[in-house]
C-alpha cells in the first residue's frame, strides 16, 4: 500500500532529486543560466529495478517535457489530480508531456534514463505568437507513446554540458529551447510553419551593436532575449534575421569569434589559461574541449604547430 501521507511532505523536486535508497541518480543544472529565463533541464537516471512512487507537487504554468533517452521497458501506473492511467513502456526516442498545473503520482519500476526540460506556458505563448497561432494547451495522451527525434537530438546535445554548468553559454540554451518549443507546437499542437518564414536581414547598424555586446565584454553572458532587444524584435525574429545576415547562430558565431581570438593570442608567449578567461572560456579545459572540437587539435597542439612551421 502507497504511503500517501509521507508523499504529502515531500518536496517538490523530490520527484526529481531524491535518491531514495540510491535507486535514483539524479543531476540537474543549476544557478543562474537557466532560471534568468525560466527554464530548466534536469537529466534523470535510474539504476536498478524496484518499485518507487514519485510524487509531483508543483503546480506551474509550464510543461514538463521528458525525453527518453533508453527504453522504459515497463508499463507505469500514473495518476493527474488523483484519476489513474497506464502509461506505456517507452522505447528510448519517445517523450512524455505534463501539464505542470496538475498533480502527477507514478510508480517507477524500471532502470531508465531521461532528460527533463521544464518549459513556461509564456515561452511557449510567445513562439506561438511567431507562428501567428495562439497556445492552448497540446493535444497529449498519455496513454500512448510519442517519438520525436527533434526533441531527443536536442536532448542528447545537452547532456554532455550537464556536468560543466559554467560552461553553458545563455545562447545555447536559448537555442535549444527555441528549437524545442517550436518543434512541440507543430508536432503535439497542430500549429504550422509557414512555407517560408520571411524577415529582413539586420541592418549594418544593427549588426554593429549586436557585434559590440557580443564582444566587447568576453565575461558577459548575454542571452538571445536581450540582443534581439536592442534590435527591437522578438527573440525568433532576431534569431531567423541573425542567421540570414551572417549565416549561423549566435550562439555558433560567438564561438567560432572566440576561437579566432585564441588563435591570436596562442601566437603569443601567454599562457593557455589566460588566453581561455581572456577569450570569454570558464578555464582551460573549457577552451581545450571547444578549440578541438572547432580545428581538431587542442590550443597546445595548434601552438606548438604554428611554431613548428615558423
Amino acid at each position: 500500500m502507497k504511503d500517501h501521507s509521507r508523499m504529502a511532505r515531500e518536496k517538490p523536486s523530490d520527484f526529481l532529486s531524491d535518491p531514495k535508497d540510491g535507486i535514483c541518480l539524479v543531476r540537474e543544472i543549476a544557478g543562474a543560466k537557466f532560471a534568468r529565463a525560466g527554464l530548466n533541464a534536469v537529466h534523470t537516471l535510474r539504476r536498478r529495478q524496484g518499485a518507487e512512487m514519485t510524487s509531483m507537487h508543483l503546480r506551474e504554468n509550464m510543461y514538463m517535457v521528458t525525453v527518453y533517452l533508453t527504453d522504459h521497458p515497463e508499463a507505469q501506473d500514473v495518476w493527474k489530480d488523483g484519476h489513474h492511467a497506464m502509461r506505456p513502456a517507452m522505447k528510448a526516442g519517445a517523450i512524455s508531456l505534463f501539464d505542470m498545473r496538475y498533480h502527477w503520482e507514478g510508480d517507477n519500476m524500471a532502470p531508465f534514463e531521461a532528460l527533463n526540460f521544464f518549459v513556461p506556458d509564456l515561452a511557449f505563448d510567445e513562439t506561438a505568437r511567431e507562428l501567428g497561432s495562439a497556445f492552448s494547451g497540446f493535444d497529449y495522451d498519455v496513454e500512448r507513446e510519442y517519438r520525436d527525434e527533434v526533441a531527443t537530438s536536442l536532448a542528447r546535445a545537452v547532456i554532455p554540458a550537464l556536468s560543466r554548468p559554467a560552461e553553458i553559454p545563455m545562447l545555447f540554451v536559448d537555442h535549444v529551447f527555441s528549437a524545442l518549443r517550436m518543434r512541440l507546437l507543430v508536432a503535439h499542437c497542430g500549429l504550422r510553419l509557414p512555407e517560408v518564414m520571411v524577415g529582413s536581414k539586420l541592418s549594418d547598424h544593427e549588426v554593429t551593436r549586436i557585434k559590440e555586446l557580443l564582444l566587447d565584454d568576453a565575461s558577459a553572458d548575454r542571452s538571445v532575449a536581450e540582443l534581439a532587444g536592442a534590435c527591437g524584435l522578438s527573440t525568433g525574429q532576431f534569431s531567423r534575421a541573425f542567421r540570414r545576415t551572417l549565416g549561423t547562430s549566435p550562439h555558433q558565431w560567438l564561438l567560432e569569434q572566440k576561437i579566432a581570438r585564441a588563435k591570436c593570442l596562442l601566437r603569443g608567449k601567454g599562457s593557455i589559461s589566460e588566453i581561455a578567461l581572456e577569450c570569454g572560456f570558464a578555464d582551460q579545459s573549457h577552451l581545450n574541449r571547444v578549440f578541438l572540437r572547432k580545428v581538431g587539435i587542442t590550443p597546445g597542439e595548434w601552438r606548438r604547430a604554428k611554431y613548428f612551421d615558423a
